[in-house]
C-alpha cells in the first residue's frame, strides 16, 4: 500500500482523548480514542476504544478491544484482538482476526485469517481463506485460491460472545482452487479440488478434478464440470 509522503506528527491519546482527520507519522491509542474525519497514518497501535468518522488508511494496525470505523479501511498488515467494526468495505494485504469483524462491504485481502466470529455482508476475497469459527460466522461470498475453514478445538473466544450460538460458517457460494470444509452451510460450492468435511449442509457442489465429502455431511447436488 502506498502512503502519502510529506511531514507527518505522531499521536498519543492516554485515558480519554481525540484527535483531527489528516496524515500522521504514528497514532497510539491507550484508553478512548475518537478520530474526527479520515485518517492515514505509517502505525496506529489501539488498546481500549477506538472510533474513525471517516476512512482509515494505515500501513501496521494494531488493535486490542473495541474499534468503529465509519468509512473503509485500507490496511497494509492488519492484527486485531477484540471487535472491529467498519461501515464501508476493507482492503488489506493481511488480515489477521482473534474476535469478532464486522464489515457492511466487501472484505478483501492477499492473506485472510479470522478465528471467531464475523458477518460481512459482501464478499470476502483472498488468496488465502483460513476461518476457525469460535462463533457464527456470515459472508454473502467468499473467493479465493486456498480456502480452509476447519472448527477450532479451543473455544477460547466465547466470552466475545454475549449469547452461546453455533459455531459454523454460513454463506451463498464459496468458489476457490482447493477448498476444505467443515460445520458449514452454503448453497454452492465451486473449486477445482474439494473436500466436504463433518458437519457441512451443501445444496451443490460443483468441482473439476476432485471431490471428497464425509459421511457426517449432506450434499444436495454434485457435477463434475
Amino acid at each position: 500500500m502506498q502512503m502519502m509522503t510529506g511531514t507527518r506528527r505522531k499521536v498519543r491519546i492516554t485515558g480519554t482523548g481525540s484527535t483531527s482527520g489528516g496524515y500522521y507519522e504514528s497514532i497510539r491509542v491507550l484508553g478512548e480514542g475518537q478520530v474526527l474525519g479520515s485518517i492515514e497514518s505509517e502505525s496506529l497501535h489501539s488498546m481500549g476504544n477506538l472510533s474513525v468518522s471517516g476512512d482509515l488508511k494505515v500501513g501496521l494496525y494494531r488493535q486490542v478491544g473495541e474499534t468503529n470505523v465509519r468509512g473503509d479501511i485500507y490496511g497494509a498488515q492488519m492484527h486485531v484482538l477484540g471487535e472491529l467494526d467498519a461501515a464501508g468495505s476493507i482492503r488489506s494485504k493481511s488480515m489477521k482476526v482473534r474476535g469478532q469483524l464486522a464489515v457492511r462491504g466487501e472484505c478483501e485481502a492477499e492473506y485472510f485469517d479470522v478465528r471467531g466470529g464475523f458477518h460481512i455482508h459482501g464478499l470476502v476475497s483472498a488468496n488465502v481463506v483460513e476461518i476457525r469459527p469460535w462463533g457464527p460466522c456470515h459472508a454473502k461470498e467468499i473467493g479465493g485460491g486456498r480456502i480452509n475453514v476447519r472448527r477450532s478445538k479451543w473455544g477460547g473466544m466465547k466470552q466475545w460472545f454475549s449469547k452461546p450460538r453455533s459455531m459454523e460458517l454460513n454463506s451463498e457460494l464459496i468458489e476457490g482452487e482447493n477448498i476444505y470444509l467443515e460445520h458449514t452451510t452454503a448453497d454452492v460450492v465451486r473449486g477445482t479440488n474439494v473436500t466436504i468435511g463433518p458437519g457441512c449442509r451443501i445444496g451443490l457442489i460443483e468441482y473439476r478434478k476432485s471431490l471428497k465429502v464425509s459421511k457426517g455431511s449432506v450434499v444436495n447436488e454434485e457435477i463434475k464440470r
